[in-house]
């Protein structure tokens, strides 16, 4: 899938949040393999300057801007927005990655709703909600002047559209970046920006953390077919939309049949 987009990006600024690892990372180094200048934005500045360095290795050295930055702060997302302007001039393209699995805990077991502390659904919801929604508005009034622009939103497969026992807030959360997602693509239309979500299934990234991980849901997705999706849907025509695609495995298809 990459090898036909490959090149098709040459002008394009895109800012990828959560850049420095998993999807995100893939992401990075996609896109500057398919000629667009990136910035990676994470929240530890050594991790986002590897990525940076991963992306001028490929190229892309004059194109790569690094920015250590929270996505649950306004400001930072104001930030953010103002210093790719700065640097580039234009935002052509937001991939939001940025998303946590839980909080940032040694806890291995997950909450349930009874006994889950406020601090612990602030952090997941805060993060996968309304990170997506600050990066998103930050983006906004760039792409709103230059009349056209994309954002790729990232919601999960399985957690977007299932309620799960024990995951109430990652749910809740991922759910809400789909309903955003598709409300705001009704908003900006008439701008000519597009707005999709994304829908990985289990993927092998940093997300699950300790403890059991992925293997009870089955086989894992490698980051780089996330990315090589999201590459697919940037060199779509103007005219063209990929309504929430889902991505998951061969081996895991049969978990979706049938299940609306």
């Amino acid at each position: 899938m990459l090898s036909k987009a490959e090149g098709n990006l040459k002008g394009q600024v895109a800012v990828v949040t959560g850049g420095s690892s998993g999807i995100g990372r893939a992401t990075c180094l996609a896109l500057a393999r398919s000629g667009a200048s990136v910035v990676v934005v994470g929240r530890t500045d050594s991790r986002v300057q590897e990525v940076v360095g991963q992306v001028r290795q490929l190229g892309a050295e004059s194109c790569a801007l690094g920015l250590a930055l929270d996505v649950r702060q306004e400001r930072d997302m104001e930030e953010m927005a103002c210093q790719t302007l700065a640097r580039f001039h234009r935002i052509d393209i937001l991939i939001a990655c940025a998303g946590i699995g839980k909080g940032d805990t040694e806890r291995l077991l997950p909450y349930a709703v009874a006994a889950m502390p406020i601090g612990e659904w602030e952090e997941v919801v805060g993060t996968n909600l309304k990170g997506v929604f600050l990066s998103n508005r930050a983006v906004l009034p760039s792409m709103i002047r230059q009349r056209g622009g994309t954002i790729i939103n990232i919601s999960s497969a399985r957690g977007g559209r299932f309620g799960s026992p024990y995951a109430s807030a990652y749910c809740a959360s991922k759910f809400g970046v789909i309903g955003l997602s598709e409300s705001l693509a009704e908003e900006v239309r008439e701008f000519g920006i597009k707005v999709h979500v994304v829908l990985p299934d289990v993927t092998d990234t940093p997300i699950w953390g300790k403890g059991p991980g992925p293997e009870r849901f089955g086989k894992s997705l490698s980051p780089s077919c996330v990315a090589d999706l999201i590459i697919y849907l940037l060199c779509q025509p103007d005219d063209v939309v990929v309504p929430n695609p889902l991505i998951t495995s061969a081996e895991n298809s049969f978990w979706f049949r049938g299940r609306g």
